[in-house]
């Protein structure tokens, strides 16, 4: 029994793979911004898309976290980029 496990180990060694690396700033703030736009696409298409709109919403709201902006801010972007707003007017 104990040798199987080993066996296992060893396996689970010989896959392991390094994680990728660290994105840079640069790159998760074009993420977000890509995600931004993605979701005003997403606000003018039909009700279809309400779990992609609620996925990318996350998204957003994630990469702002990681990018450490305030989550009034991330509700402000992302309320821009709604179809409640389409102009961004306030």
């Amino acid at each position: 029994m104990s040798e199987m496990l080993a066996n296992d180990i060893v396996d689970v060694v010989k896959e392991y793979k390094k994680p990728p690396k660290m994105r840079s700033p640069q790159e998760i703030t074009a993420k977000y911004n890509q995600a931004l736009e993605y979701y005003k696409e997403l606000c003018f298409k039909p009700q279809e898309t309400n779990q992609l709109k609620l996925s990318t919403y996350a998204e957003i709201k994630i990469l702002g976290w990681v990018l450490g902006k305030p989550e009034r801010v991330v509700i402000k972007d992302i309320s821009e980029h709604s179809a409640s707003n389409p102009l961004g007017i306030y």
